[in-house]
């Protein structure tokens, strides 16, 4: 990995470095499409190519090193806030988090096979909106030792929409870069 200068002596990596696809936020053809990427949730503009029809909200786009696979995508422009996204995609990202969640599982699973308490008395599910002490509590149990395979099987046992519940909360942390603690942060973009 190639060092990046980001001000007055900061040495950091770039965070696109590793991102290749994204989901379309918002494409209106104006050049240029707004998105999230799929393995960090950051939020990205993107050039279109020439000609290029309008994607639909949670379209798969390339946008990584490879010239030869982006066929939506001429160029990424760098990273965007999520007050500066059109408002139509600032309504509708959560529902592209939980595409993203339902297509790549990994990662989303292991926060519902390894989340514990966060002090005394709260535990991580408590983030997840509707889920109280006592439905966490119930969770844990049906989680048991060996824990879930697939989302399926947890949604089932937990009678809940983990994708959905999760998606809700990313979104939020997405909009308020004060919320904590930060699960987008605890599970994808943590540097190893």
């Amino acid at each position: 990995m190639q060092p990046r200068r980001n001000g007055p002596g900061r040495d950091d990596v770039d965070p696109l470095e590793d991102e290749e696809w994204a989901r379309v936020l918002d494409h209106t053809g104006s050049g240029v499409m707004f998105a999230l990427t799929e393995k960090k949730l950051l939020l990205v503009r993107l050039r279109e190519r020439p000609g290029v029809a309008n994607q639909n909200l949670g379209a798969r786009v390339y946008f990584g090193t490879d010239l030869g696979k982006r066929e939506i995508v001429a160029e990424p422009l760098g990273m965007t806030r999520f007050r500066d996204l059109p408002n139509r995609a600032q309504t509708d990202i959560a529902e592209v988090i939980s595409q993203i969640i339902t297509d790549l599982p990994e990662a989303y699973l292991s926060f519902y096979n390894r989340a514990g308490n966060l002090s005394l008395k709260m535990h991580a599910f408590e983030l997840l909106q509707g889920v109280g002490p006592r439905k966490a509590r119930e969770m844990v149990e049906a989680r048991g030792r060996k824990g879930w395979t697939d989302l399926s099987s947890l949604d089932k046992a937990c009678g809940i929409n983990s994708a959905e519940l999760l998606s809700e909360r990313m979104a939020e942390e997405l909009s308020d870069n004060k919320l904590e603690p930060r699960l987008v942060e605890l599970l994808l973009r943590q540097e190893g």
